[in-house]
């Protein structure tokens, strides 16, 4: 029985006292991608009912690949670079011991027992490979629970979860393959020579086998996923994959009696594909990369050290294994972020629509108000019966103009809050000053305050929406009507000026009215800040937004003669930007 074992270990060659002990060569390590909250296996606990027809046919293919897997990756002991049997199949009974809980420990057992019959041609009833068998369940069981924990979900998610993840193999996998060996030398089925060589061997070869599969099998559930999107992206995948074969033809064929020191190129092709695939991208890396290795190599004489060698993939598989996994944390923290802005720009398009409104609604107000009052005015002067008042057609045609200003205002507010368009154009400030202060002739006689406009006819031209600059000054007049209205001012005056200063236009409004309260300047163009009962707070608001988007400004100024307010518009002049 230990000459049997001894072949086992080796590949199918007897082992030679002295000789050192080959191993089963490692498979490489990856992570898998984050499985929907929603799949099997998302909760980190749930019963174990007995076994059924599901469970039984499940055991059975897991025990059919299990043999499988290690039959194929059971190579020939002598090889170039010293590729002896590896072991992927551990990677496969932990993911299967993941999946069923304990209840799979038995099928595990079985697996493994009856691969060293049928691939080791180790006796049936040979009691190192019954025990060896058991050790096998019962310590990756426990690795099993252990992983459990955490959640499937989120496995190898992160870099943390990967360290985890590494951390626990790490151990667990030096713990099942020094109680293997332990085993083996025991019962006489090792020599004592070799065994704590074969610790070592025997611990990297599973160690590399569950970080290259397990991980990857985790994620299988959402193959269709990835399928997409390497379809999406095939020339792409085919070019690493073209590369990633070259670079290992050159090493292990053409530098083949070199191969050791020439070993660090392949991180260049794995570091490509774990940047652009995160760490699924990785772990199939690592996984093509122990086939093609097998399979280069295989038929080669030359042995050298095997030791080295799985050092060097266990290297590669860590580095691919932690730097996918910070990838995929990447990528996920960027599509995170453009649901936050995507969910941003619906709420920020609601906010437009409701300050939309509220700026219709306070636009609207004045131009309608007046509109309806010349109504009714012209309802009056039309009376039957009485002789025809002349002031009628005015009054119909001041009424005209406002509902025409009404829809301007309508029409130009809804294309500035929509997409920010705007009627520039060259602008004369004189005619637009006089034309606001004629409309506001009937309103300024009610209320008792006088209304001056000093702006030259011999200003340059100004660059601005005519609309929206008429708004603006609407706001302005009116807001110094209403505070002089509400104060006992014995002088009511409101001035509109302007001046060409620094390359611009300063036009100011001034009223001698009762100012604005010190606590209320600092933020008196804050929406909703308002004194005025009924007021909504959005005028200032409105109007300083419309000029910034034309080039200008709107500022606050105490009044010089310390009474009163002085609102100053910057405009930008006629061909400036």
């Amino acid at each position: 029985m230990a000459n049997a074992y001894g072949q086992a270990l080796t590949g199918g060659a007897e082992l030679q006292p002295g000789e050192p002990l080959p191993n089963l060569s490692p498979r490489e390590s990856e992570e898998s991608g984050p499985r929907p909250s929603g799949s099997p296996g998302s909760s980190r606990r749930r019963a174990y009912p007995l076994p059924g027809a599901g469970y039984l046919l499940d055991s059975a293919l897991f025990i059919v690949a299990y043999v499988l897997v290690d039959w194929l990756s059971y190579l020939q002991p002598v090889l170039q670079l010293g590729i002896t049997p590896w072991n992927p199949q551990t990677g496969l009974a932990l993911a299967f011991l993941i999946w069923q809980g304990p209840r799979g420990a038995a099928a595990v057992a079985l697996a493994a027992l009856l691969s060293e019959v049928v691939v080791r041609d180790v006796p049936a009833g040979s009691v190192a490979a019954i025990a060896t068998s058991i050790w096998i369940a019962i310590a990756y069981t426990g690795l099993a629970a252990v992983l459990r924990r955490k959640g499937r979900a989120s496995l190898v998610s992160t870099p943390v979860d990967a360290a985890r993840f590494v951390a626990a193999c790490l151990g667990a996998t030096l713990f099942v393959g020094a109680g293997f060996i332990a085993i083996m030398f025991a019962m006489g089925a090792l020599p004592g020579d070799v065994a704590l060589g074969g610790v070592g061997r025997y611990w990297v070869g599973d160690f590399n086998g569950v970080l290259t599969l397990t991980p990857l099998l985790m994620w299988a559930p959402s193959w269709r996923k990835g399928l997409a999107a390497l379809r999406a992206r095939r020339s792409e995948v085919l070019l690493q994959f073209v590369v990633l074969g070259f670079t290992m033809w050159i090493i292990f064929v053409v530098l083949a009696d070199q191969a050791l020191r020439f070993f660090y190129p392949l991180f260049v092709p794995m570091i490509w594909i774990a940047l652009r695939w995160g760490v699924v991208g990785a772990v199939v890396g690592a996984l093509a990369i122990q086939i093609g290795l097998a399979f280069m190599v295989k038929d080669v004489g030359a042995a050298p050290p095997l030791f080295e060698l799985q050092f060097l993939m266990l290297t590669l598989n860590l580095t691919a294994l932690i730097l996918g996994a910070t990838v995929s944390e990447r990528l996920r923290a960027q599509a995170q972020l453009r649901e936050r802005d995507e969910a941003l720009a619906r709420a920020m398009r609601f906010a437009t629509a409701g300050e939309m409104a509220s700026a219709l609604t306070h636009e609207l107000n004045q131009p309608i108000t007046a509109l309806v009052s010349y109504l009714r005015a012209a309802e009056i002067l039309a009376t039957p019966g009485e002789e025809r008042d002349t002031r009628l057609p005015e009054t119909l045609g001041k009424a005209a103009s406002e509902a025409i200003r009404a829809s301007a205002v309508l029409r130009r507010l809804r294309d500035f809050y929509s997409t920010g368009q705007m009627a520039r154009a060259p602008l004369s400030l004189a005619t637009l000053c006089s034309s606001v202060c004629g409309a506001f002739q009937e309103r300024l006689r009610r209320a008792g305050v006088e209304l001056t406009c000093n702006v030259s006819a011999v200003l340059p031209a100004i660059s601005a929406d005519p609309t929206q600059l008429e708004i603006v000054l609407h706001n302005l007049v009116a807001n110094a009507i209403d505070a002089m209205t509400a104060a006992d001012n014995a002088v009511k005056r409101i001035e509109i000026s302007a001046e060409q200063r620094d390359g611009h236009v300063h036009l100011a409004v001034a009223d001698t009215g009762p100012g604005v309260a010190t606590d209320i300047a600092a933020r008196v163009f804050e929406p909703f800040v308002t004194t005025k009962p009924g007021g909504m707070g959005l005028g200032l608001a409105i109007s300083r937004s419309l000029l910034r988007a034309q080039g200008g400004e709107l500022e606050f100024r105490e009044a010089g003669n310390g009474n009163g307010a002085r609102f100053e518009l910057r405009l930008p002049l006629a061909g400036e930007t």
